[in-house]
C-alpha cells in the first residue's frame, strides 16, 4: 500500500516551503503520523491523534470519550506531534461514522458473532476495512455512515464480546501506516492497511463521506443494546490494586490488597474495621453491612483471624462512633462540645452542688477546628487544622504548634490572627488550661500522622518529591501522603513554587519542547539537563559527593533572566518573576528550602560574601540559623542547587569553586527568528507564550506533571551515572551529572538531540585537575596587567610597583628560539606583586608566597632548581631596568617552567603571543611588551 509516503506533511496554517526549507530545525520527523496526518485531514478526518511508536496506547488525553465530545486536536498540537519520530496515528471517528471492530484470531471468534447478528438483522453492505492482519483474515474495522446524536453500545454482545462498536464517544481506531507490535515477547510488528469495499488493498485513504450507510435494522438492534449499558462518563475509574498494605493509604485502599499481602492481618483488619465503622455510622448504613465487609475481607486472607475476633473489633469501633454521633460531640473526652444555638465550642464542668451532682456550661470559643494531620518529632508536635470562623470563613491547613497550646496568651493571640476569640472565663482550675482542652479535642479527631519536613523537593525517607500540592512520584501525585513541607517556607517567601497537575504528559512535553527552542540550542540543552538533574538531586547525591553550581556568564541583554530563562524556571515550578542578589542570610536560608529547584543569584557584581556558603551548598553542608521562634538556633542542610547569572565572574579563579562550577556562556539572542514564522523575531513567540500563561501560576501549571515525567525517566537513567563518569574527581562528577540530566531530558522530550549536544559540550570542557589560584587567577592577572616580557624587567610605575617581572613568556633555552613559547613564573615575585596589586582583597589561604609555593608543588611536571634541569625546567636571567642600578650588580631571579599544557591553554585563552627579548638601551626605553603594559596601566 503506497500512499505517497515520501511527501512531506504540511501542517495546516504553515506553508510547504516553510516546512521544507534546507536546514529547517523544525522540519517534521519521519514516521506514520508525520507521513499521513495531512492526507487524513484532507480526506475530512479531523481527529488525527498521535500514538506511541509500535503501540496503540496511550492516546493523548482530552480527545476521546463522552467527556470530550466534539473536541478535535488544534493545528498547534498537530505541529508538535509531527516532529516526533516513528509515532503511530489514530483516528477519532466523526459523530456520523461508526466502526465495527472484529477480532477473529486465536480463541477470538468475532466474525462468528457478526454472522449471527447478520442472520438476525440482515447482511452488512461491503465497505472499507482497516486491518493489520491481511486481506484473507476477517479481522478489522468495518466503517459505516450513521445518523449523528445516537447512543451506541461499546460491544456487539456485551462484556466478553470479540466485536467492539467504536464511535465518536468511545475509543478510536489505529490506522495506516501505523506499525503495531504483535506481542512483547516476539518483537514482531504488523502494519495497518486499508482495503476497499471490493477487498483490494487501497492506494489512498478513505474519505469520511464515502462509507455506506449502516442498515436500519442494525441501527435499531444496536440502539436497543445501548440501553442496557451505562453511560461511559458514569463509569468510575478502577483503582490500582495494591500488592502490600501501606499505612499511609486509606483503609478502603488497603482492603483491596491480595490475601497474601505483607502487612495483612490483625493490624490491618483493625484499620479496616475502624474505617468502615466511622464511614458507615456517619452515613446511616446498617451495622450488618459493615460486618459483612470486614468479615469477608478477613476471611479472604491466607491466614484469617477467627470471625469472633473481627466481630469484637468492629463492635467496639461501632460503639465509639455511635456515641460521638449521638452526643453531637466531635471528641471523646467531654472537655469541649459545639455550642448549642451558637458557633464555636463550650465547656462543661461537672461538680457536686447543694442538691447533688450538677453541671455548668460556659462558652469557650467562637471558632471551630478540624485537625487534618499531626506531626511529632524531637519532642515537638505540630497540628495542621482547618479553622472555621463564625462567619463561615474557612482557613485551610493552618499550623498550630504545641507551644501555642502551652500558653493561654499565645493561644489567644493565635486565634486573634484569624479574627477569632477565646471567650471562656478564668476557669482553668476547674476545667484545665484552655490549650490542654483544645489539644484533647484535636486528638479526638483522629488526624493523620504526618511528618513535616523543612524543605520542598526530594525526601529520602518518603522517596518522593514533596510539594504543597502533594508527594510526587513516578506514578503521579499523592495528595494524602504522610509527609508535607512546613508552611513557614511559603509564609516567609523562602519558596514560591507551584506544581500543577492539570496538564497531560503530552501537553507538558509540547510546551517544554517549544521553550527549549527559545535560545541557543546548545545552551538550552546543557542548562535544562542541569535543571532536570536538579529534580533528582537527592538520588544523585547518593552517587556523588557534590552537585555543581551552574554559572551563566553573559553580556547585558543576553537573556540571562528573561525569555527562555524565565519560562524554563516556571516550567520547573518557580513562580518568582526574577532572581535576586540577596544578603548572605537570605541566600543561606533560601538554600535550605528546596532540594530540587535552584536558588537563582542574578546579576551580582560581587558574591565574595556568600562564596563559602555556595561552596558548602554543593555538598549539602549544614549551617546554623534562627528557628521559627526567632530565639532558638537550628541546624539546617544547604539543599538547593545554585544558579548564578552575571556578566563577569572571578569565581572560576578560585580552585575550590572552579571544581564545583559548570560554566556556560550565553550568546546574544538578538537576530533569532521565529521557527513558526521566519519573518518575525523569536521574541514574538516568547511574548505570545508568556501571554497565554499570564495567570497567577504561569507555566507552573505544567510543573507537577514535568517532575513526575523526570522521576519516571530517572528510574532507569540514574543507574547509568557510573558508566557516564569517565574518571575520578570533581570534574568528571559534574560532567556525569550533566550527561545523566541530558538523558532524562531526552526521554521526557522524546528528543535524542539533547544527549548529542550535551555529550559534545562535555567533551569540550577542560579538566583543570590540580590547577589552582596560581595558574587560574594570579598568573593570568599578571599577564593581563603587565604584558608578556621574555626577559625580567623592573618598572616603578603602576601596575608594576617596582617588582621584578613575576612571569615571563619565552621558549625554553634548551629547545631553541623557534620552539613554542612557555610560561615561566617566579613565585616570590608573583606573591609580592599580587599583594600590591590586590591590596586588601588578598586571600591569605591561597595567595601568599607559601600558599603559591605549595600549589606549584602540586602541579605535575613543575620542577624547581633542586629537582629540575637548568634551561629546561628552570631558567635564570638578568633583570633589565628603566632606572639606574647605582653601580650594583643586577639581580638574576630564577623562574620555574609551567607544565606545557597549562602554558598553551593560558596563552591561548588570553590571546598573548611570544614576548620579545629586545635589549633596553639608555636605561629608559621600554620594549614593545613593556610599553603596552605601561599603556594599560
Amino acid at each position: 500500500m503506497i500512499l505517497h509516503q515520501e511527501t512531506t506533511a504540511v501542517i495546516p496554517g504553515q506553508s510547504r516551503a516553510q516546512c521544507d526549507r534546507p536546514g529547517c530545525a523544525m522540519a517534521p520527523s519521519k514516521g506514520p503520523f508525520a507521513q499521513s496526518f495531512a492526507q487524513y485531514r484532507d480526506a475530512g478526518w479531523l481527529g488525527t491523534l498521535r500514538l506511541p511508536k509500535h503501540a496503540k496506547i496511550p492516546v493523548p488525553t482530552g480527545f476521546t470519550g463522552e467527556k470530550h465530545s466534539g473536541v478535535w486536536p488544534e493545528d498547534s498540537r498537530l505541529h508538535g506531534w509531527s516532529h516526533e519520530s516513528s509515532t503511530n496515528i489514530g483516528l477519532r471517528l466523526p459523530e456520523n461514522v461508526i466502526a465495527i471492530d472484529i477480532d477473529h484470531y486465536g480463541d477470538k471468534k468475532g466474525a462468528d458473532e457478526v454472522a449471527k447478528a447478520e442472520a438476525e438483522w440482515g447482511p452488512l453492505p461491503a465497505t472499507w476495512r482497516g486491518t493489520k492482519r491481511g486481506a484473507d483474515n476477517p479481522s478489522g474495522k468495518l466503517l459505516f455512515q450513521v445518523p449523528p446524536g445516537l447512543r451506541w453500545p461499546s460491544h456487539l454482545n456485551g462484556d466478553g464480546s470479540h466485536v467492539d462498536i467504536i464511535h465518536h464517544e468511545y475509543r478510536f481506531i489505529v490506522a495506516w501506516p501505523s506499525v503495531v507490535s504483535v506481542d512483547d515477547a516476539s518483537k514482531a510488528t504488523m502494519t495497518e492497511k486499508w482495503y476497499t469495499p471490493s477487498g483490494v488493498e487501497a492506494d489512498r485513504v478513505p474519505r469520511v463521506d464515502e462509507f455506506p450507510e449502516l442498515p436500519q435494522p442494525w441501527i435499531d438492534g444496536l440502539q436497543q443494546r445501548a440501553k442496557d449499558q451505562p453511560k461511559t462518563k458514569n463509569l468510575p475509574d478502577v483503582p490500582s490494586i495494591p500488592h502490600d498494605v501501606d499505612p499511609e493509604k486509606p483503609w478502603y485502599i488497603n482492603a483491596l490488597v491480595k490475601p497474601s499481602a505483607t502487612g495483612r492481618g490483625n493490624g490491618n483488619s483493625l484499620s479496616v474495621a475502624g474505617g468502615a465503622a466511622e464511614m458507615f455510622v456517619r452515613s446511616g448504613v446498617p451495622f450488618e453491612v459493615a460486618m459483612a465487609l470486614v468479615l469477608n475481607y478477613e476471611r479472604a486472607s491466607d491466614n484469617p483471624q477467627p470471625d469472633q475476633v473481627v466481630a469484637d473489633q468492629l463492635q467496639r469501633m461501632w460503639a465509639k462512633e455511635s456515641e460521638k454521633q449521638e452526643s453531637g460531640m466531635t471528641e471523646r473526652t467531654g472537655y469541649l462540645q459545639p455550642r448549642r444555638g451558637h458557633f464555636g465550642y463550650e465547656t462543661r464542668r461537672d461538680y457536686m452542688g447543694k442538691r447533688g451532682p450538677e453541671s455548668e456550661i460556659v462558652p469557650f470559643s467562637d471558632f471551630q477546628v478540624q485537625a487534618t494531620s499531626v506531626s511529632s518529632a524531637d519532642g515537638r508536635t505540630v497540628w495542621t487544622v482547618d479553622l472555621i470562623r463564625d462567619d463561615g470563613k474557612t482557613f485551610r491547613d493552618v499550623e498550630l504548634p504545641a507551644e501555642v497550646l502551652n500558653s493561654t496568651a499565645t493561644l489567644s493571640g493565635w486565634a486573634m490572627g484569624y479574627q477569632c476569640s477565646l471567650i471562656f472565663s478564668d476557669d482553668r482550675a476547674q476545667r484545665g488550661k484552655p490549650g490542654v482542652r483544645l489539644m484533647k479535642l484535636l486528638r479526638s479527631q483522629n488526624p493523620v500522622e504526618c511528618r513535616v519536613i523543612s524543605h520542598l523537593g526530594w525526601d529520602d525517607t518518603a522517596k518522593a518529591f514533596i510539594t504543597y500540592e502533594g508527594a510526587i512520584t513516578r506514578n503521579g501525585v499523592n495528595r494524602k501522603a504522610g509527609v508535607r513541607p512546613a508552611k513557614h517556607l511559603a509564609v516567609s517567601k523562602l519558596v514560591d513554587h507551584f506544581y500543577g497537575f492539570d496538564k497531560t504528559e503530552e501537553e507538558t512535553r509540547e510546551v517544554l519542547r517549544e521553550v527549549l527552542t527559545f535560545h541557543d540550542e546548545e545552551f538550552t540543552s546543557v542548562f535544562t539537563s542541569w535543571l532536570a538533574a536538579g529534580v533528582v538531586k537527592g538520588q544523585l547525591m547518593q552517587r556523588t559527593s557534590m552537585f555543581p553550581i551552574f554559572l551563566v556568564q553573559a553580556a547585558s541583554e543576553s537573556g540571562k533572566t528573561t525569555g527562555f530563562a524565565q519560562l524554563i524556571k516556571q516550567l520547573f515550578g518557580n513562580r518568582a518573576k526574577e532572581g535576586s542578589i540577596g544578603t548572605r542570610a537570605s541566600i543561606r536560608d533560601s538554600l535550605t528550602a528546596h532540594r530540587g529547584a535552584p536558588v537563582h543569584v542574578d546579576d551580582a557584581d560581587d558574591i565574595e560574601h556568600v562564596k563559602e556558603v555556595l561552596r558548602q551548598a554543593t555538598a549539602e553542608g549544614a549551617v546554623d540559623k534562627k528557628g521559627e521562634d526567632r530565639t532558638s538556633t537550628v541546624r539546617s542542610k544547604l539543599l538547593a542547587p545554585v544558579w548564578i547569572s552575571m556578566e563577569g565572574s572571578s569565581l572560576l579563579d578560585d580552585k575550590a569553586m572552579n571544581d564545583r562550577i559548570v560554566s556556560a556562556s550565553l550568546p546574544n539572542p538578538k537576530g533569532r527568528m521565529s521557527l513558526h514564522d521566519p519573518t518575525k523575531p523569536q521574541w514574538d513567540d516568547i511574548v505570545d507564550l508568556r501571554n497565554r500563561y499570564s495567570g497567577e501560576h504561569g507555566l507552573t501549571i505544567y510543573a507537577g506533571t514535568l517532575v513526575q515525567m523526570i522521576l519516571k525517566a530517572a528510574e532507569e537513567r540514574l543507574s547509568e551515572f557510573t558508566k557516564l563518569r569517565k574518571s575520578s574527581g570533581r570534574h568528571h562528577d559534574k560532567m556525569a551529572i550533566l550527561r545523566v540530566g541530558a538523558r532524562i531530558l531526552s526521554d521526557v522530550t522524546d528528543d535524542p538531540s539533547h544527549v548529542e549536544r550535551v555529550d559534545a559540550w562535555v567533551s569540550s570542557q577542560v579538566d583543570t585537575g590540580n590547577e589552582n589560584a596560581l595558574t587560574m587567577k594570579l598568573i593570568p592577572a599578571a599577564l593581563m596587567a603587565l604584558g608578556a616580557p621574555a626577559l625580567p624587567i623592573r618598572i616603578n610605575q603602576t601596575p608594576h610597583y617596582g617588582v621584578v617581572s613575576p612571569v615571563l613568556v619565552a621558549p625554553a633555552p634548551s629547545e631553541g628560539v623557534d620552539a613554542p613559547s612557555r610560561v615561566w613564573v617566579n613565585v616570590g615575585n608573583l606573591a609580592a606583586w599580587w599583594e600590591r596589586y590586590a591590596g586588601n582583597k588578598l586571600d591569605p589561604r591561597t595567595e601568599t608566597k607559601s600558599a603559591l609555593a605549595e600549589q606549584a608543588k602540586r602541579l605535575p611536571e613543575m620542577k624547581g632548581e633542586s629537582s629540575g634541569d637548568r634551561n629546561v625546567d628552570w631558567i635564570q636571567a638578568y633583570v633589565t631596568s628603566t632606572v639606574a642600578e647605582n653601580g650594583k650588580s643586577r639581580p638574576r631571579p630564577r623562574y620555574q617552567r609551567l607544565p606545557d599544557a597549562i602554558s598553551a591553554r593560558l596563552l591561548d585563552e588570553l590571546g598573548i603571543g611570544e614576548g620579545t627579548d629586545e635589549k633596553v638601551s639608555g636605561g629608559n626605553k621600554l620594549n614593545p611588551a613593556q610599553s603596552t603594559a605601561v599603556e594599560r596601566a
